[in-house]
């Protein structure tokens, strides 16, 4: 028996030693998978699909030039299986680089692609296929789970066909960089054949007309990833049935404006328990924050940002002990902060800026908190009172609390967040010196924004110096001592609003400046040599200080006038404020060389000499400007850092228009401006000064500006403010002055101006008319008091003078046709004999002819009436 059982165990060794390498070459294969690898040889006929499908593609980039020869499978982009050759993956987004990717040549899609019939997975991404419509055939590639057609510039109706596709997994239809709302769809009934489907995103396709959206995505059991982010969806939502989105995690409804209440909000907040993610930021929800979120169990990042939320914060946020982002900025919620805020431990990320949240915040709040890192409480009245010897437990990354309450005395918490990558205490009512702590601690961070406090004392040079910081603002406290080096990776300082004294350093020491703003200091002497290197400069602001004396020329020399390099050296500007300084000269034609300059501002100085013509040559005052504004680049007045963190750090910026002196904002940036008032200048306007199309505020005031008004300043049709007061102009006032519809303030008072006033369109409308016109004795007609004489005339319209030119052209032309016309008759019959008597006997049979007629007629006319008397 023993014996037998030896022998069936080497038989079974045996076999097994028999089959060990069929069963190793087996295994060792791997399983069907996406590869190029050089053992696979591709499909002759798919070969061919893909070739006919380049054919119809433009290649601007070269891209595809590895499409060549037998093997497609070693093509850039293509993928075959290992085991059957077949194409399974094209991927195209890879190949492109910017302002170079694939597009159409003749506007269509080949459906050559319906060859690879087993292909798995399309991607399309960021190409430009010229707005051609989304390709039909599509819905013919059975075996496709992967579909991208991201930011592709495709246009039209999306095609149902896709709906065939019902082994699909993945597909991205948005439109991303080419524009919103180009590709649409009226029904989303294809959709729900998509049972597999697990990422969906429409993000930028209206769905406008889809209103059945909500229960054809209900239909999708197996989605993980819904985005329909900006898809024009309807306002109405229809009442809500059972969910079958058990395993959505992440949920996009950005910009939607739903605008609808929070009760109508459970129509669509379903029992969603896998939900990780939930995005409705802009939905024009209304009312309060929807109790609907409260069965979010799983949530982790919530967004409910830009909406019209009011009413306080629930106390069911505090059960959601998950959650690891809360924005609920820019809303108008109220009340005070719940203390349950602090069972969030896992908190990063809290954003209640923009409501109006009032109370006191403690370590009792926050004490709990170890993981947050970004903390936005900016714009609300909230005070935030912690103990002197209180350290946080967290390390922020971001802190923005402007408008918040911590002062008077300097935040002693801050010492320990070393981390900060943003600071913004403004407006915080801080009445205190800048501690030496301060100058350690954020040595690292990148903006640093403390404007509108009462922060005094000075700088402290050594430890300024070594700041990592991109932007510093300090406008609008008490600071006093001498500007110092700068930090070297600046490029936004401002400093407004200061008693900062003595003169500029002679070395700024950081040569990537974009804006400089120290306007409104006490600051004197010259402007340094070192100004020349500042080519980044798009903004700059030394109005009300002393600065005086000569300039320094980037060529070496000194001019004792305003600087003619500032256009050569200086060709970023955007924003230049000289107002209110001791500067002489003459406004030199370089300037036309700031081809971005839209803001100038000159006034309140000692410059001398004609307007020049150049100005005319202002490329971005030339051009109206819309949102592309070269101002808007500038990182001031209220821009943002990155998407997210909006922090402004240059407040106000004074300009004189519309007969006051405004403060602005933000609104900088679309006030086009062209102010060269109270100076010495001397001469005409330029007629070029009608080029400026783009120009708001024109302000010329108080020169000795002479000869007559420009028509052409009638052309400039956004002009909202024109002030030509305290000149010497003469002669009538441009009756194409009424053309300038936009104007809402116009002052020519104290001139030597004649004539009838303009009584037409715009000028009707401004307020206190007699203000506009006084000081001007040679001016008649309402509303002076001054009636003009019979001899006194209406300045003629364009229109009237051109009726006027044609009918007087037309009258000369008649007279002189006439007289060449007898003369050349007269002559002619004076040399020629023949025609003499040609003519004589056909006017004398003329004649007779119709004296012929005449009796005749007569003869019959009596007769006829002497019959009519005999019947009678």
């Amino acid at each position: 028996m023993a014996t037998l059982k030896m022998l069936l165990l080497v038989i079974l060794t045996a076999s097994c030693l028999l089959f060990l390498p069929t069963t190793q070459s087996t295994t060792s294969e791997p399983a069907p998978a996406v590869s190029s690898s050089t053992s696979s040889r591709c499909i002759p006929r798919e070969r061919d699909a893909l070739l006919v499908f380049r054919a119809g593609l433009t290649d601007p980039g070269n891209y595809l030039s590895s499409w060549q020869g037998e093997d497609c499978c070693q093509w850039k982009g293509v993928r075959c299986s290992n085991r059957t050759g077949h194409v399974v993956e094209l991927r195209l987004n890879s190949l492109v680089h910017v302002n170079s990717s694939i597009g159409l040549r003749d506007g269509q899609m080949s459906p050559s692609l319906l060859g690879l019939r087993h292909l798995r997975s399309l991607d399309l991404r960021s190409n430009n296929f010229n707005a051609a419509p989304i390709p039909q055939a599509i819905g013919g590639l059975k075996n496709l789970r992967y579909l991208y057609r991201c930011g592709s510039n495709f246009s039209g109706q999306m095609p149902p066909q896709i709906g065939n596709l019902s082994k699909l997994l993945y597909l991205d239809m948005t439109n991303i960089g080419h524009g919103l709302h180009i590709v649409h769809s009226s029904d989303l009934a294809w959709l729900s054949r998509l049972t597999m489907l697990q990422y969906l995103d429409l993000s930028t396709v209206n769905l406008g007309k889809a209103t059945d959206w909500l229960h054809v995505v209900n239909k999708l059991p197996s989605l993980v990833t819904l985005n329909l982010a900006q898809c024009v969806l309807q306002n109405s939502i229809p009442p809500a049935v059972h969910s079958n989105l058990t395993s959505l995690e992440h949920l996009d409804l950005y910009g939607n404006e739903f605008i609808f209440s929070s009760v109508g909000a459970k129509n669509l907040l379903w029992d969603l328990p896998s939900l990780l993610e939930l995005d409705m930021g802009r939905c024009g929800l209304q009312g309060s924050i929807p109790e609907q979120l409260g069965n979010l169990t799983s949530i982790m990042s919530l967004y409910i940002y830009e909406n019209n939320l009011s009413g306080s914060l629930p106390v069911q946020l505090g059960h959601h002990s998950n959650l690891t982002i809360l924005q609920l900025d820019n809303n108008s919620l109220s009340g005070e902060l719940l203390l349950g805020i602090g069972a969030l431990t896992k908190l990063t990320v809290l954003n209640l800026g923009h409501n109006n949240l009032h109370g006191t915040i403690t370590e009792s709040h926050f004490g709990t908190l170890v993981n947050m890192t970004d903390l936005y409480l900016n714009d609300n009245s909230l005070a935030i009172v912690f103990q002197h010897n209180w350290v946080p437990p967290f390390k922020l990354s971001t802190a923005a609390l402007k408008s918040c309450k911590l002062g008077p005395k300097f935040p002693e918490w801050l010492r320990s967040q070393n981390s900060i990558y943003i600071l913004d205490i403004s407006n915080t009512r801080i009445a205190a010196p800048i501690p030496q702590w301060f100058w350690i601690t954020f040595s690292q961070t990148q903006h640093l924004v403390l404007s509108r406090n009462q922060i005094s004392g000075m700088l402290s040079p050594p430890m300024f110096r070594k700041m990592e910081a991109e932007t510093i603002d300090f406008s609008d406290n008490l600071l006093v001592g001498s500007m110092t080096k700068l930090p070297r990776k600046l490029k936004s300082l401002d400093f407004s609003r200061n008693n900062l004294s003595w003169s500029l350093p002679s070395d700024f020491g950081a040569p990537s400046l974009t804006m400089l703003a120290l306007f409104k200091n006490s600051i004197s002497g010259r402007i340094p040599y070192y100004v020349c290197h500042l080519e980044k400069l798009g903004f700059l602001d030394l109005s009300g200080n002393q600065l005086h004396g000569e300039f320094p020329n980037c060529e070496g020399s000194f001019l004792g006038c305003y600087p003619k390099w500032i256009g050569d050296k200086l060709p970023s500007l955007a924003f230049l404020s000289l107002r209110s300084n001791l500067f002489f000269g003459h406004i030199p034609q370089q300037l036309a060389k700031m081809k971005g300059l839209q803001f100038l501002d000159l006034a309140c100085n000692n410059m001398s000499g004609p307007i020049p013509q150049s100005l005319a040559n202002l490329t971005a005052i030339v051009v109206a400007p819309q949102d592309d504004n070269k101002l808007s680049d500038i990182g001031n007045y209220g821009e943002s850092f990155n998407e997210d963190d909006v922090v402004s750090y240059t407040d106000t910026s004074s300009v004189v228009t519309k007969g006051q002196q405004l403060e602005f904002t933000s609104g900088i940036m679309y006030m086009v401006n062209l102010d060269l008032s109270c100076n010495i200048l001397t001469g005409p306007i330029p007629e070029e000064i009608g080029k400026l199309a783009g120009l708001k505020n024109l302000n010329l005031s108080r020169n000795h500006l002479n000869r007559t008004i420009p028509d052409s300043i009638g052309d400039i049709h956004s002009l909202e403010s024109l002030d030509l007061s305290h000149n010497e102009f003469g002669g009538e006032i441009p009756p194409n002055l009424s053309n300038l519809l936009s104007m809402s303030h116009l002052n020519l008072s104290h001139n030597n101006l004649t004539g009838r006033i303009p009584s037409r369109n715009q000028l009707q409308t401004l307020d206190d008319q007699t203000s506009i016109y006084i000081g001007n004795p040679g001016l008649c007609g309402p509303p002076m008091s001054k009636n003009c004489s019979e001899t006194d005339l209406t300045p003629a319209s364009p229109e009237e003078n051109k009726d006027e030119g044609d009918t007087i052209s037309f009258f000369l032309a008649l007279s002189s046709g006439y007289v060449t016309g007898l003369w050349t008759i007269f002559c002619l019959f004076l040399f020629k004999k023949n025609w003499r008597i040609i003519c004589f006997l056909f006017s004398d049979r003329l004649y007779d002819w119709v004296y012929l007629q005449v009796a005749l007629g007569w003869t019959f006319l009596i007769r006829g009436n002497t019959e009519a008397a005999h019947e009678i």
